[in-house]
């Protein structure tokens, strides 16, 4: 898919939906996608550079046989690198938690601070709605790492991702004891494997490949990556949702097909379903599908807003007589109201 934003049928789709804040829409969109380039990147290396150091370690033999003995030394080794790849990954994927909350919930944030100053409305204050967007994402990064999805925290997942990783390693490592090769060759079968995956592995070291104990994955960062993408575009859509609650503008949820969309599947039903008069992919707040719908899922999620020249109208009513507009004052007691 091109990162480049307004290229593609799902973007043009959000420029039609987003009217007057249509800049701010596209900003937190090109967000989350670099966002998600950045970590992609990080994870690889994360990767690449642990493999490097344990292929340095097994290059120390030079051309000597790798052997048994240097095998058990590397294996007793890898505890320690493990747990350093493990919170290496806990750290990443900490940082760009709070980073996709906060594009997601950036977006509500302008709008309901533009209104708030369009109408000149003293109830709620600048100051009061960025403390409560602030503790909103605070408390969000939280409920991530805390909530369970099949059995597990977030933190045992990642776990069980280096688990694999060292299985892999692992692998290779056992075959190169079983296929007689020297340290340098098994060393440069590690740093291959991690950078190019296992088709290029298989053809340049078909030797260890026949000896393989089991199976390794194509890409030793995949599952890992994959893990990534669908937490972080959870962590967007929660920041998306919560903070569309503290918007006053907020209609809905709408969520729109990614034009990198490759077969039908789950996401087409929930972008094009108009069960609520809100529009295809319409959905008030109460009734959103939760989002991500699938790993890897890169649909369109945005929020559905009032127009705001009546809106701006209606809060300054609502400063005059609060029971004047009772959503706007249930708005105000569920999310500002000291």
């Amino acid at each position: 898919m091109s990162n480049k934003i307004g290229t593609n049928i799902g973007v043009d789709k959000l420029i039609e939906e987003s009217g007057p804040y249509v800049s701010w829409a596209l900003q937190q969109r090109k967000e989350f996608m670099e966002l998600r380039l950045d970590q992609e990147q990080e994870i690889r290396e994360i990767y690449e550079n642990m493999s490097k150091r344990i292929s340095l370690q097994v290059a120390e033999g030079n051309l000597n046989t790798f052997d048994q003995a240097r095998l058990r030394r590397i294996q007793q080794e890898m505890k320690t690198r493990i747990d350093d790849l493990n919170g290496q990954l806990t750290i990443n994927f900490d940082n760009y938690i709070k980073r996709n909350i906060q594009a997601g919930s950036g977006y509500s944030k302008k709008i309901t601070l533009n209104l708030i100053d369009r109408a000149s409305i003293t109830r709620v204050s600048k100051s009061i709605v960025k403390d409560t967007f602030y503790r909103m994402n605070i408390d969000s990064a939280e409920a991530m790492w805390s909530r369970s999805r099949y059995g597990l925290k977030l933190s045992d997942q990642i776990w069980n991702k280096n688990q694999n990783y060292r299985k892999s390693i692992n692998n290779i490592l056992t075959s190169g004891v079983a296929s007689g090769e020297d340290c340098l060759t098994v060393a440069r079968g590690i740093e291959n494997y991690v950078k190019k995956g296992k088709k290029s592995f298989a053809k340049d070291y078909p030797n260890m490949m026949a000896r393989m104990p089991g199976r390794i994955p194509e890409d030793i960062s995949y599952e890992a990556l994959r893990l990534a993408r669908t937490e972080m575009t959870s962590a967007y859509g929660m920041g998306t949702t919560k903070a569309a609650h503290l918007n006053p503008a907020t209609k809905g949820i709408k969520y729109i097909l990614s034009a990198s969309h490759p077969k039908y599947d789950i996401c087409d039903p929930i972008t094009m379903a108009d069960d609520y008069g809100l529009g295809p992919g319409g959905y008030p707040l109460d009734k959103a599908p939760l989002y991500p719908f699938h790993p890897n899922c890169l649909c369109i999620m945005t929020t559905i807003n009032e127009d705001p020249e009546e809106l701006v109208a209606r809060l300054r009513a609502w400063e005059q007589n609060p029971s004047s507009q009772p959503d706007l004052e249930r708005w105000y007691q569920e999310n500002y109201a000291a």
